[in-house]
């Protein structure tokens, strides 16, 4: 019988979950759960949970049990998976195989053990934790096992995972809660400023989706939000610029270039001269904002490059580590 292993890439907006036996993604839904707040009982999880969030009656609650990369709710992030591996007809054969979870790689003590808590709630035999920086590595098809140094870029929607890795391993590292979630909040904050807006993070995200763009001679787009009257708390809209996105995000993304530069700083000069030709990768969903490459690369004086999937690179590494241990 074929051994199987689970590697399940917990994030703050969506979890991806792949399986060893299909060798490929069984599940890639938002990292959502709605409970009954008098019985506790799981009403919905992922797409079906999200779509109802800010909509629900008041004995409904919905929770994102994931916030910056981290572990919020351990109870509710258990409850989350075994929910979704019931669904997947999974529960069965899920206690007492191997799981693999992916992580910020700065992540503390007390986050893993988290994540390790979980694997033994859910009657996991072995448990790995892997820096989700490594795995975004990996599954862009990146030779981290080289000495060379490989820099690496991973911007989630909770945190900002930068790692240098050398002959299969950290070097150094850091992280930051600046991340894809933050340039939505800043576009909501900027709303409130300056037109009066009150709206939703997802209106924020799909603004930025739309028209954001970081670069200097791009074209400057339009496009409709809607939200609330901060002065008169009536339904409104307003109009929405590409100049007024980057101006809104800008700020986050030199925060993230200083960070990159901090590792930078940490390495070797031997390390550092490798980066000169190997530059940066960019993964995470985030890495697909137009101009943003342009923007890091004039900001850190080195190349940089985008994955062929960035926002699929942590589950395709999990699955390229999974591959790994299967043939030890």
């Amino acid at each position: 019988m074929a051994k199987e292993i689970i590697g399940i890439d917990f994030g703050t907006a969506n979890t991806r979950i792949y399986s060893s036996l299909t060798k490929g993604v069984v599940f890639y839904e938002p990292t959502s759960i709605a409970l009954d707040s008098y019985t506790g009982d799981i009403k919905e999880v992922g797409f079906l949970s999200k779509k109802i969030q800010d909509r629900t009656p008041y004995n409904i609650t919905v929770i994102g049990p994931i916030k910056n990369g981290q572990v919020y709710d351990v109870d509710v992030a258990t409850e989350f998976l075994k929910k979704v591996f019931k669904d997947l007809r999974l529960n069965s054969i899920i206690r007492g195989i191997t799981v693999v979870l992916s992580c910020p790689s700065e992540s503390s003590k007390v986050s893993q053990q988290a994540l390790i808590e979980i694997g033994k709630r859910i009657q996991a035999k072995e448990i790995y934790i892997e820096s989700s920086a490594k795995l975004a590595a990996l599954g862009a098809g990146e030779s981290i096992d080289s000495p060379e140094a490989t820099l690496v870029c991973n911007i989630g929607c909770g945190v900002t995972d930068i790692a240098c890795l050398s002959l299969g391993e950290i070097v150094e590292c850091t992280s930051t809660y600046i991340a894809g979630g933050s340039f939505d909040e800043a576009i909501r904050r900027n709303l409130i400023l300056e037109q009066h807006i009150q709206s939703g993070l997802s209106a924020c995200e799909t603004v930025k989706k739309k028209i954001g763009n970081l670069s200097s001679n791009s074209e400057n787009k339009l496009s409709e939000i809607k939200g609330k009257d901060t002065i008169t708390s009536l339904p409104t809209s307003a109009i929405v610029s590409s100049s007024f996105v980057k101006k809104s995000i800008q700020p986050l993304c030199d925060i993230i270039a200083m960070k990159v530069n901090d590792v930078i700083l940490n390495l070797s000069s031997e390390l550092s001269s490798d980066l000169v030709s190997n530059g940066l990768l960019l993964t995470g969903g985030s890495a697909l904002l137009p101009g943003l490459k342009e923007y890091l690369s004039s900001r850190l004086s080195i190349p940089v490059k985008v994955a062929a999937e960035p926002e699929n690179a942590t589950i395709n590494g999990l699955g390229v580590f999974i591959e790994k241990l299967l043939n030890k």
